[in-house]
C-alpha cells in the first residue's frame, strides 16, 4: 500500500547549500537557506524503488544568514543569489524529481533524480535517511553538485583572489507529514 506525506515549511525544516569560499578567504563558507518550499513523499511499505520524491523550492526565498559578514554583505550575497546565480526573476522554482530510489547497504536511501536550476536540467543523487516519528517522517539528506552544471559561475572578487568553489553541498532536514 502507498503512502502518500507532503512537505512544506516548518521550523523543524531546512534547505541550506553550503558554498566554500577558496583563495585568500578559503576558510570560510556561505550557507543560503530557502524558506519556501513544497513536496511530496511517497512510499510503499514494501518497495522503496516505486516510492517517489519531488521537491519545488522558490528561489526568491534563498537567504544568507551568515553571522560572521555584517547585515550589509549578507544583504548582498543574498540579492547575489537570488538576482545572479538563480535568475529568480526569470526561473523562479528550483526542482527535484527523483527517478530512482534505492535501499543502501548501510543505513539509508540514495535518491537519484533530476535536479532544474534555472533551465539546465542535470542527474543528481541524493544519500538519504528517512526517520519515522509517530505518523510523519523525518528526511535527512545530503547532495554534492557543481554549479557550472547548471550554468553558474562561481563569483571572484579581487582578481581570483576572493572566490567560491565550484562544488556545493546542499543539505535538507525536512519533515514528510500525512494529509
Amino acid at each position: 500500500m502507498e503512502r502518500s506525506y507532503t512537505i512544506s515549511p516548518s521550523n523543524d525544516s531546512t534547505i541550506a547549500v553550503e558554498i566554500w569560499r577558496t583563495g585568500l578567504t578559503k576558510k570560510r563558507k556561505h550557507v543560503i537557506f530557502f524558506e519556501d518550499f513544497c513536496g511530496e513523499l511517497r512510499l510503499a511499505s514494501e518497495q522503496a524503488s516505486v516510492s517517489a520524491f519531488a521537491l519545488t523550492v522558490n528561489a526568491s526565498s534563498a537567504i544568507c544568514c551568515d553571522k560572521w559578514l555584517s547585515g550589509r554583505r549578507r544583504k548582498r550575497v543574498t540579492s547575489y543569489a537570488r538576482e545572479v546565480a538563480l535568475a529568480a526573476q526569470q526561473y523562479p522554482k528550483l526542482q527535484f524529481a527523483s527517478e530512482r530510489i534505492s535501499t543502501k547497504q548501510l543505513r539509508g536511501f540514495a535518491l537519484e533524480g533530476q535536479l532544474k536550476i534555472r533551465d539546465a536540467s542535470q542527474t543528481i543523487k541524493v544519500n538519504a535517511v528517512l526517520t519515522q516519528v509517530k505518523r510523519d517522517f523525518q528526511i535527512d539528506g545530503d547532495s554534492t553538485f557543481r554549479l557550472s552544471q547548471f550554468g553558474i559561475s562561481p563569483p571572484r572578487r579581487f582578481f581570483g583572489l576572493v572566490r567560491v568553489q565550484d562544488e556545493v553541498m546542499v543539505r535538507i532536514l525536512l519533515w514528510a507529514r500525512q494529509p
